[in-house]
């Protein structure tokens, strides 16, 4: 049912199947409207006096050459002339020209009914409705029987003759071979007409996977291709854009990196110990956004370069914190649930982002506030990390932006506030880098909680 529901899926998601799948209805719709005209054309009065004046006709001619009483010799005549076989039933009279005929009582004779008038219509009716009402009709062993009655005789004609087997009536078969083969070229040919769509799915994943340099190929002149032509000019464009950036992001992060440490030198020979350390936080902190940038920049592609080596969550944040945050120890409450699996992790880069979530929470909890809470479990395969503070919160309008760069909720920037907007951006990079997601909630008043899942990627 899986491999069923799976099938039904990606040919819903196919355009050409769509396509061929437009075609198909609108052929079957077509046919069936062909065919109700049809039944409809069959049911009028000029159809019924075109067929009926022939029936009667013909049945009149046949009548009269037979003769009545009927004459055998010239039924044997007709059964010579054309390919029929002809049975007599009378008073005095059962002859046929087929040893082989069947029995009339074996065969479901009935009035033509295109032929049948109700009582209102009965006077209007000309002589050959009349002379035709003697006349019944039958499909009997793959053999078309009529049946006509005059003066107590049954003349039955079987056609072909009894003693032939009809031609199977591929009609069926063929006509639904030939719709699959049309159907077959019909998809042929709209895979063939939209093919550039599929190339340029294919460049699209490759190019934000990180391989700048593929290019779909070109080979239609249509207006596929001059798209496909218009989607590589873009990707140059984009290479050349990205690259620049990049190439000016670095540039401007090393040469910012000598005067500062020039700075950071100087510093260390002013006396006066206040402003001493006032201008080397404000160094280290141009240090850090320069790192932070630096990062950034690293974990900014999809093919981002992990250092993954399997890795004790639960026993790293505890080093984190009784290292990196052993003065604030009091205000961090770490609980780890149940049994924490090693998983794949770059430790360098979970050192940081959690370094950079606690960091955060603790510069906005309150002082007379519970402590900031720290914990780890497993959810759904993953590992479920959070971060949880009780401060202000985050208003509504700025959830959905706090982890983008350079983003702040309070546009002031000041070191008391938080720094330029890169702290959380790059702690969505690092985890969208390891295959998860990182939430920000906020319960208004009621304080933040930053949520990171990482997947286990097999090491259960």
């Amino acid at each position: 049912m899986s491999t069923l529901a799976g099938m039904a899926r990606t040919i819903g998601h196919s355009m050409s199947a769509r396509l061929v799948l437009i075609f198909f209805v609108a052929s079957l719709a077509y046919g069936y409207a062909a065919r109700y005209a049809f039944t409809l054309f069959q049911d009028t009065d000029y159809l019924r006096r075109i067929v009926g004046a022939h029936t009667a006709l013909h049945s009149e001619y046949i009548l009269n050459d037979i003769g009545s009483p009927p004459d055998i010799d010239r039924a044997q005549a007709i059964v010579d002339k054309i390919p029929v076989d002809i049975a007599i039933v009378g008073p005095d009279l059962n002859w046929s020209s087929s040893p082989d005929f069947w029995p009339l009582d074996e065969v479901p004779f009935g009035k033509f009914g295109l032929l049948e008038t109700g009582e209102a219509g009965r006077a209007e009716v000309e002589d050959w409705v009349k002379q035709a009402k003697n006349v019944e009709f039958a499909r009997y062993k793959d053999h078309a029987l009529v049946k006509l009655e005059k003066d107590g005789y049954n003349i039955v004609f079987a056609s072909p003759r009894v003693s032939d087997s009809p031609n199977p009536d591929y009609t069926t078969l063929i006509i639904s071979l030939v719709g699959i083969v049309v159907l077959g070229f019909c998809y042929l040919a709209v895979r063939w007409v939209i093919k550039p769509i599929s190339w340029m799915q294919v460049g699209a994943a490759r190019i934000g996977g990180g391989d700048l340099d593929y290019r779909i190929p070109t080979p239609r002149n249509d207006e596929l291709g001059d798209l496909s032509r218009e989607f590589n000019k873009m990707a140059d464009d984009v290479k050349g854009m990205l690259e620049a950036k990049r190439q000016l992001m670095l540039a401007i992060s090393h040469e910012l990196r000598s005067p500062l440490t020039r700075s950071k030198v100087a510093a260390e020979f002013i006396e006066d110990a206040a402003v001493r350390r006032n201008i080397l936080d404000d160094v280290e902190e141009m240090e850090r956004l320069i790192a932070d940038l630096l990062e950034s920049e690293a974990l900014n592609t999809r093919h981002a370069i992990l250092r993954r080596e399997p890795l004790q969550l639960d026993e790293l944040l505890e080093q984190l914190i009784e290292t990196d945050f052993a003065h604030e120890r009091e205000r961090l409450q770490l609980r780890v649930s149940g049994d924490i699996p090693a998983a794949d992790l770059d430790a360098t880069r979970m050192r940081l982002l959690f370094r950079n979530l606690i960091d955060n929470a603790l510069r906005f909890n309150p002082a007379d506030a519970g402590p900031v809470e720290v914990a780890i479990g497993r959810a759904e395969g993953s590992l479920l990390a959070t971060v949880t503070d009780h401060g202000p919160g985050i208003a509504a309008e700025h959830i959905d932006h706090v982890t983008e760069p350079f983003y702040r909720a309070d546009p002031a920037r000041s070191r008391a506030t938080g720094g330029f907007g890169l702290g959380l951006y790059l702690c969505r990079r690092i985890v969208e880098a390891h295959g998860g997601d990182l939430s920000i909630g906020s319960a208004g008043a009621q304080g933040t909680q930053a949520a990171v899942r990482l997947p286990l990627n097999g090491t259960e």
